[in-house]
């Protein structure tokens, strides 16, 4: 990639898989290759400061508002009177640039492909993220005939995604590459945090935890996963297990979470952290780790959970998980069903040796994807471009 120029698009710089992804990507480019690189992104995040490290970050998106508060007073009322509003332009220096490939990350950059291709008549690469969930929810014109005409190539994030963008765009499968997402599995298992301290400080006593993390609601299954503490203690009721769910909640979650919890009895069951700087610390408490997500692509909290040696739990036919995850590493169960998932919990509760030798299995397995192995296949596409 000698002296290749570069334009990163992402949706934003959260502690979020797809943008960490190209994080981890970066970080080892800069470390192995020389490429000429520059980041756009579409809002900032907590991870804005760490690509500032690695190279030049513009943020700019349509329709953004100036920062002044006299200009966005001064937008509102040109809308209101029926003239155009006060938009930040896109920004000079970097349209000014010149780029051989812009690398658009998720089908929320999609719509700035046309924009971008106008610029620098360059190749333009889309790596998608994201199952028809997701894009018939918030990303429905992502895959326009206009924003489709710019692109050159496609990279999925498993083969779930890359046999949804060929069955419902048309996307030619030879015009896609799967590339699985990927972590620095050495950084993964060294956790800054000693066990007793967390537990201390989450007021957790629990023999056993069952595990879940990810941005709380639907398409995470956090209902999903009271349902599961619910059950095993149905069928168990004198246990010694904990749930414990590691991520964000909105406010609007956090009351539904709450309201649930005390109608089903479980508040001495289930332990929700909130969202922590470094999960991995708080993964490292878990026996069991179940993603619980009706649709995730290839989320990195499985892997990061498996790098810790926690066997995986999850639904079939639901990402990239299902597809890597058997019963030596794990369990994967048909959609929605919670009480086989549940039982299994049990088994592995009443059967620790079981829980470490399969949660040795998950290590090994995980290592096919550090960073290490995944980030040249991907330079190797990018330098296919």
């Amino acid at each position: 990639m000698k002296n290749k120029k570069i334009l990163f698009v992402l949706h934003d710089a959260a502690m979020m898989g797809a943008p960490m992804v190209i994080l981890h990507f970066l970080r080892w480019l800069n470390v192995h290759d020389k490429a000429d690189i520059t980041i756009l992104l579409k809002c900032g995040g907590p991870l804005e400061a760490e690509f500032e490290k690695i190279a030049p970050v513009y943020i700019w998106r349509p329709g953004m508002l100036p920062s002044s508060i006299y200009l966005r007073g001064l937008s509102a009322f040109r809308k209101v009177v029926g003239r155009k509003g006060i938009a930040v332009p896109f920004p000079p220096k970097l349209k000014s640039s010149g780029f051989d490939l812009v690398y658009l990350n998720t089908a929320d950059t999609m719509e700035l492909g046309p924009l971008l291709k106008g610029f620098y008549q360059c190749r333009l690469l889309a790596h998608i993220h994201e199952l028809s969930y997701s894009l018939n929810a918030y990303f429905s014109h992502a895959f326009s005939l206009e924003n489709q005409n710019v692109v050159d190539g496609y990279i999925a994030a498993s083969d779930s995604v890359r046999l949804n963008i060929q069955k419902s765009y048309g996307i030619p499968s030879e015009r896609i590459n799967v590339i699985n997402e990927f972590i620095p599995v050495a950084e993964i298992t060294r956790p800054d945090l000693a066990p007793l301290h967390l537990k201390k400080e989450l007021g957790l006593t629990a023999s056993f935890i069952v595990g879940a993390a990810g941005q709380a609601g639907w398409r995470k299954g956090t209902d999903l996963f009271i349902r599961l503490a619910a059950v095993v203690n149905k069928l168990l009721p004198d246990n010694d297990i904990v749930f414990m769910w590691v991520g964000h909640q909105s406010t609007e979650v956090h009351a539904q979470i709450a309201y649930e919890i005390e109608r089903l009895q479980l508040a001495e069951k289930i332990c929700f952290t909130g969202q922590k700087n470094v999960p991995q610390n708080y993964f490292q408490l878990f026996d069991l780790f179940a993603l619980m997500s009706r649709e995730d692509p290839f989320p990195l909290v499985s892997l990061e959970a498996a790098a810790l040696s926690k066997p995986i739990l999850c639904f079939r036919d639901t990402g990239g998980i299902p597809e890597i995850i058997d019963d030596t590493t794990g369990g994967v169960f048909a959609y929605d069903d919670v009480t086989a998932m549940a039982e299994c919990v049990i088994t592995f509760y009443k059967d620790r040796p079981k829980v470490q030798a399969i949660g040795r299995n998950a290590a090994k397995l995980v290592q096919q994807y550090d960073v290490d192995i995944l980030a040249p296949k991907l330079l190797a596409v990018i330098n296919a471009y």
